[in-house]
């Protein structure tokens, strides 16, 4: 496979019982792309990239990563290959702060991650106290 692609998802076929999400889909992204995937309500966008970020297994159809034929059966295979899916709906901890519900999942320190917060805030000129309750916000 072409190693000028990030993510190649060949043929991609995708059954929900007698229902079909996704039939032969294919997708290229290239190396540096930033891509939007557009369409329909019920089109099947995000039924691939559930599929793509190990959250479904497709039924048909290969998935390849810089060229190397991956198998993806869990989000933690994804993350394991550096893919990861923002959901459009995405649930917070409402009792957490900012940084304890970003430190989820993470091996950082407390610290660190407030640290990480506050500069990506700054930068980007975003107005978020790390430390208050999501309830609050």
């Amino acid at each position: 496979m072409d190693t000028e692609f990030a993510v190649r998802m060949v043929d991609i076929t995708k059954h929900f019982g007698t229902i079909t999400a996704n039939k032969n889909v294919s997708l290229d992204i290239r190396k540096g792309e930033i891509l939007s995937l557009l369409g329909e309500n019920g089109s099947g966008k995000t039924t691939l990239m559930n599929m793509l970020s190990g959250i479904y297994y497709p039924d048909g159809g290969s998935i390849y990563v810089n060229g190397t034929r991956v198998d993806i059966r869990s989000p933690k295979d994804a993350f394991k290959l550096h893919i990861g899916m923002i959901h459009q709906h995405f649930k917070l901890v409402d009792v957490f702060t900012a940084t304890e519900n970003v430190k989820l999942g993470l091996k950082d320190s407390m610290s660190a991650v407030r640290k990480s917060i506050v500069e990506i805030c700054k930068k980007y000129s975003f107005a978020v106290d790390p430390d208050k309750k999501v309830y609050e916000m």
